[in-house]
């Protein structure tokens, strides 16, 4: 071998092992890439295999959430519906119960409205007037207080009670749910007393009804725990911020056995609690009491109560209002007023709360009145100055009742008129004939007190024995000419319904029930069908349906009827009715009724 192979081979094999080191380290170097991406490979594929063994778990488990889902709706609608059927079952035992004791009450008041449009001496409009006092306290007990809080406790817990904003006088709305207790503190029970401050807008714009209700049983409750003292509503404008709406505080204060801080915590908290049993509630006053928070909260404001054992109890309501611009109607000529200017008057009552009330109603008269707690101050301050144009004194008063004081003040101050404040039902004073000017029944409505003070320094012609309800003449019908139809199958109905309308000069016809009428109109066109809703046969809803189909020429057909549940007044309206009278019947509802739809047909005529 030559040098220069030898050197040739030399030089190959460092060149060789250089090379085989390279190639080597590149198959390493694959190697470890090659096992990187195998391993990763299998991180991955592990990784897809656990998730979609989650996935089909997950499948699973949504798959089972929608089958208890479906179940769970399935549940809600049976629930919702047996709700929904217990409602209805409430709702129509409700409307049952108010019907069967609605319609003989139709009869009692019916009949006595009729007796109020006869020539009655003073004691016999007293006792009418007891009549209808308690008949109507029968039907707000069983109407507003019983069925339309559960009914309306319903719609509060379900928030679909709206309110309804109209013309409302705050006066006239306390002193209506006054008179509603008036019966029921009659015997020697608490005064029920109401003051306005004069800077009160008494016109305002807001919902009549719920305002009444929440007064109403704030009353209502205050009347079942106060049997002495007095049970007193107030009204006070409160400080308002620039530019919100005004806001007023309504107080109903008693001086009842009071509540304990427990029974305060559990006050407006439902009905059924241990402490309200404690306490002696009944459900109604309980339920009553959350429907009075619930209604002030819907109407924007807030109510609380202060108490103590033995003190009596006071509520507040604040809610706001904004005044109205109608302006407030007026029971006399602001001109007649001008008699009742600088007069003394001496009132007597042993009431504080009742004098101050008085006195300041007075003033704002322009009158000058003096205050006595009994009766023997008052004779001492009539001893002393005896130039009084009018005394008025409390019937039921400690010592010497006003009775007793107003025949001592006869005898010794014969001059001296006396206007008696008496409490609803006593009738005691009737055995003293001529003794007082005229007689006021408690609590007190303004105008009708101002009437009397003006009736005594301004006096008209008493002599005439006067009815005491609306006039039922026979120029009604002449002014209103209608041909009526009287739908009624309740006999005592029927010949109330008859009597009236034929006192206003209407001849009418009638029918015992839904099948009749039908008969008889497709005999004769009748102007008004007053109809009854509950008639055997073929009920008023179904006679109503039939003759908005069959009849060419159609009537104006009103509702009369003791189911007075809204939904009942809108199942009458959907049957085709064009209005609703509630029994018993209002006689200025209905004379309000036939003027209007009278007034309505004969528009229709002219334009025809």
């Amino acid at each position: 071998m030559s040098m220069k192979r030898i050197y040739l081979v030399l030089l190959a094999v460092p060149l060789l092992l250089i090379l085989l080191v390279y190639v080597s380290m590149w198959w390493f170097i694959g190697g470890i890439i090659a096992i990187m991406f195998w391993l990763m490979y299998a991180y991955y594929a592990s990784a897809i295999k656990t998730g979609e063994t989650k996935v089909a778990e997950l499948e699973e488990q949504i798959e089972q959430l929608h089958v208890h889902l479906d179940l769970s709706i399935v549940k809600e609608k049976k629930s919702n519906k047996d709700a929904e059927q217990v409602r209805q079952s409430k709702q129509q035992l409700l409307t049952i119960i108010g019907h069967e004791i609605r319609t003989p009450m139709n009869g009692v008041m019916g009949m006595a409205s009729l007796l109020e449009d006869t020539p009655l001496t003073v004691e016999q409009k007293d006792y009418i007037k007891t009549i209808r006092s308690c008949s109507e306290n029968l039907l707000t007990t069983v109407n507003e207080i019983l069925v339309n809080d559960i009914l309306d406790f319903s719609k509060l817990q379900q928030e679909s009670m709206k309110l309804e904003y109209k013309d409302l006088r705050l006066r006239d709305c306390v002193e209506e749910v006054l008179e509603m207790f008036a019966s029921q503190v009659s015997h020697n029970g608490p005064d029920l007393l109401y003051y306005i401050d004069e800077n009160v807008t008494e016109q305002i714009i807001g919902d009549g009804k719920r305002l009444r209700q929440v007064l109403m049983n704030l009353v209502q409750n205050a009347v079942k725990h106060t049997t002495y003292g007095e049970i007193f509503v107030g009204i006070h404008a409160v400080n308002n911020t620039e530019g919100s709406h005004p806001r007023l505080n309504f107080e109903v204060r008693d001086t009842g056995v009071g509540m304990t801080s427990n029974q305060l915590k559990q006050l407006f908290q439902g009905i059924g609690g241990k402490e309200a049993q404690k306490a002696g509630e009944t459900e109604s006053t309980g339920l009553g009491l959350v429907i009075c928070r619930k209604l002030v909260e819907l109407m924007g404001g807030t109510i609380e109560v202060k108490s103590e054992p033995g003190q009596g109890s006071t509520f507040n309501f604040t809610i706001p209002v904004i005044p109205s611009l109608k302006a407030v109607r007026e029971h006399a000529q602001q001109s007649s007023m001008t008699h009742l200017e600088g007069k003394h008057v001496l009132i007597v009552d042993d009431n504080a709360t009742s004098r101050i009330i008085l006195a300041r109603q007075l003033q704002a008269w322009k009158m000058l009145p003096v205050c006595a707690d009994s009766g023997k101050q008052a004779l001492e301050i009539l001893s002393k100055n005896h130039a009084f144009g009018l005394m008025l004194i409390d019937m039921q008063m400690t010592e010497m009742n006003g009775l007793q004081l107003a025949k001592t003040v006869r005898q010794q101050y014969a001059d001296i008129p006396v206007i008696l404040m008496n409490q609803a039902g006593n009738d005691a004073y009737h055995q003293e004939a001529g003794l007082f000017a005229s007689v006021l029944t408690k609590p007190l409505r303004q105008f009708l007190l101002r009437d009397h003070i003006l009736g005594v320094f301004a006096p008209v012609d008493t002599n005439k024995q006067q009815s005491a309800g609306p006039a039922l003449s026979e120029d009604f019908s002449v002014q209103y000419p209608l041909r009526i139809l009287v739908a009624e199958d309740n006999l005592i109905n029927q010949k109330i319904a008859m009597k009236v309308l034929t006192k206003l000069g209407y001849q009418p016809a009638l029918a015992n029930n839904g099948k009749e009428v039908m008969e008889m109109v497709g005999q004769e066109n009748y102007d008004i069908i007053l109809m009854d809703v509950q008639m055997p046969e073929m009920n008023g809803l179904e006679a109503t349906k039939m003759i908005r189909i069959c009849l060419e020429t159609q009537p104006v057909i009103i509702a009369m009827t003791a189911n007075v549940m809204q939904g009942d007044r809108d199942e009458c309206i959907q049957a085709g009715m064009d209005d609703y009278i509630s029994k018993p019947i209002d006689m200025k509802e209905l004379l309000s009724q036939l003027e209007k739809w009278s007034l309505s047909i004969r528009e229709k005529r002219k334009s025809a």
